[in-house]
């Protein structure tokens, strides 16, 4: 099972089914990642069938966020005290109905109540990311399997949003493609439930033991200041990447030429790079004991390649540049396991931590298009928004210079396993 013999009765090693039920969890998080991506290659079928604005589009992907950023934190606090295996199966059983309606929205405001809605459900699910981990793996195996995630996180986005141009070229209509998606996230219901057996989890007695954590634990905001660094870096990276994946194909489309069959494939880039590169996340958790470096050379590249892919029209060098955007990211594994390392910080502490940057996350996520559509709306160039957004962003590189630049040798937060107290 994994548990250890050890006095501290942690987890020592990731039993298979435990990598099973953590890279299922990460496959649904693709794909309701996968189904706000996507929204930039449907977006002009979407505008010719609703005649939306452009700051409507902007919005439809920035509710998307901003519901993920404000029910974050509280959802993270609350769901925190529960299993995180029955959460992540109601949150799918939620969102559901929810993914089917945008396939039969008749306008702006049914398109952005779906999303609203079913961005609220999913969010119930918050708390599980570190959960989970706890509950399933080893403590060393944190980053790896988050590196691994990365990998398969990469390869899926990189296929659909690859072919996706093409899929909805094809059927010529964008509602079949988000009824497809819907089919995909129930056939993964039914995988969670066959996979995530608690019985068999190294760690089965969670629920008490998150019982015993006295206390609130949103006071780890306060005890924990550069948890907000930390956020404040996901940021800005999340705004200029929903960004670029929401404009981008209409930038293309519109004032260069650039068809959806070529643009969906290059726009591809950004996960190609990721999918051998993610895998190394892992070791730069381990390596990079120098966190200001770990944080602030990828907000840097962040700024640099945003800033010339709005001005390349080279398609083979968008290819490279759009790949280097997406290596960027190559750090992520390493930055969510940071938490994990604050010392004295409990599990449910660890919950609301990761939830926190979840919500700036979501709220850059939300900024990104809702800037760039806004500036792109009174300036009438869409380049100029994405130049602007990408700008902006360069304040990662400031927020990266304040965080402790070693990390502490301190113990992880850890579940007892199984028969051990």
């Amino acid at each position: 099972m994994g548990a250890s013999d050890s006095p501290t009765g942690t987890v020592t090693r990731t039993p298979a089914r435990g990598w099973a039920v953590l890279l299922l969890f990460r496959a649904q998080g693709s794909s309701v990642i996968l189904i706000s991506y996507t929204f930039g290659l449907f977006l002009p079928f979407i505008r010719d069938d609703l005649n939306i604005s452009l700051l409507q589009a902007g919005l439809l992907q920035g509710v998307w966020w901003v519901t993920a950023a404000t029910a974050a934190l509280p959802f993270g606090a609350w769901f925190s005290r529960f299993r995180p295996v029955p959460v992540v199966l109601v949150s799918l059983v939620l969102s559901l109905p929810f993914l089917f309606m945008q396939a039969l929205a008749t306008g702006f405001v049914f398109l952005l109540l779906a999303r609203l809605f079913f961005v609220l459900c999913h969010v119930i699910a918050t708390p599980a990311r570190t959960l989970l981990l706890q509950q399933w793996a080893a403590p060393r195996q944190y980053a790896q399997i988050n590196s691994v995630g990365l990998s398969q996180h990469s390869v899926i986005l990189a296929l659909a949003v690859s072919t996706s141009a093409l899929f909805i070229t094809a059927a010529g209509s964008w509602r079949a493609a988000y009824l497809l998606m819907g089919g995909l996230m129930l056939v993964q219901a039914f995988a969670w439930v066959l996979v995530a057996q608690e019985r068999k989890a190294p760690v089965r007695d969670i629920k008490s033991q998150l019982n015993e954590q006295e206390g609130t634990p949103l006071r780890a905001l306060a005890l924990y200041p550069q948890a907000w660094i930390i956020a404040a870096m996901m940021f800005f990276l999340s705004a200029t990447w929903t960004a670029m994946v929401t404009f981008l194909p209409t930038l293309w489309l519109e004032e260069r030429g650039v068809s959806l069959t070529l643009g969906g494939p290059l726009l591809g880039f950004l996960y190609y790079g990721l999918i051998p590169s993610g895998l190394i996340g892992g070791f730069l958790a381990h390596k990079i004991r120098n966190r200001k470096l770990l944080l602030g050379v990828p907000a840097l590249f962040n700024v640099l390649f945003g800033v010339a892919i709005t001005f390349t029209t080279n398609p083979i060098l968008l290819m490279f540049l759009i790949t280097g955007l997406g290596i960027v990211w190559v750090a992520t594994p390493a930055i969510n396991v940071l938490p994990f390392e604050f010392p004295g910080i409990r599990p449910r502490e660890v919950a609301v931590i990761s939830s926190l940057v979840v919500t700036f996350s979501g709220l850059g996520f939300a900024a990104g298009p809702v800037v760039t559509g806004l500036v792109a709306q009174f300036t009438g160039s869409l380049q100029t928004g994405l130049v602007t957004l990408c700008l902006l962003t360069g304040l990662g590189v400031v927020a990266s210079a304040v965080y402790p630049a070693h990390a502490r040798n301190a113990a992880p937060p850890m579940l007892r396993a199984d028969g051990d107290k």
